[in-house]
């Protein structure tokens, strides 16, 4: 599914649901692409990107450690009232990821159970949708462009 269905789906799926104020949520995708802001600005692209770095940095960390699966896990940088969560949500196809940056919050414990619940309907939402479908084929390749040729020949060619 493209971006920008994507966007319409979620937008719809936020109307839906109250959000506290003081919070900014995200969806982004695994590879650090904005899907969906709820208080868009300059800074959002930005935001979306550091999000799937900090998660795939997270991620490795994890793994270096022994840790086989981080489906369990989110990820928390928070001081008593300000903060950022994200929550891993596992589309049919695609991985996204649940941002939350909030300031001036009183229970930042309720927030994050908050955004956790609703990281999780999003999940079934984002699950339940429809796959999307090709409206053009994709052409049948009839031929390469280089036969057989040496890694020599490669490395003369692209200059390595």
């Amino acid at each position: 599914m493209i971006n920008g269905q994507m966007h319409e789906h979620i937008s719809n799926f936020m109307s839906k649901h109250k959000l506290p104020k003081g919070l900014r949520l995200l969806v982004v995708r695994n590879d650090g692409l904005l899907v969906w802001d709820g208080r868009p600005d300059n800074s959002s692209q930005a935001m979306a990107a550091l999000c799937g770095g900090v998660w795939e940095a997270a991620n490795a960390m994890a793994k270096a450690a022994g840790q086989v699966s981080v489906q369990d896990f989110r990820f928390v940088f928070d001081s008593t009232d300000r903060g950022v969560l994200i929550f891993p949500i596992e589309g049919d196809r695609q991985h996204f990821y649940l941002t939350a940056i909030y300031q001036g919050c009183v229970n930042p414990a309720l927030l994050k159970r908050q955004v956790h619940g609703l990281g999780t309907k999003l999940a079934t939402h984002v699950r339940a949708l429809p796959r999307p479908t090709r409206s053009t084929p994709v052409p049948q390749r009839t031929g390469y462009l280089f036969s057989d040729i040496s890694d020599e020949e490669m490395d003369r060619l692209f200059g390595i």
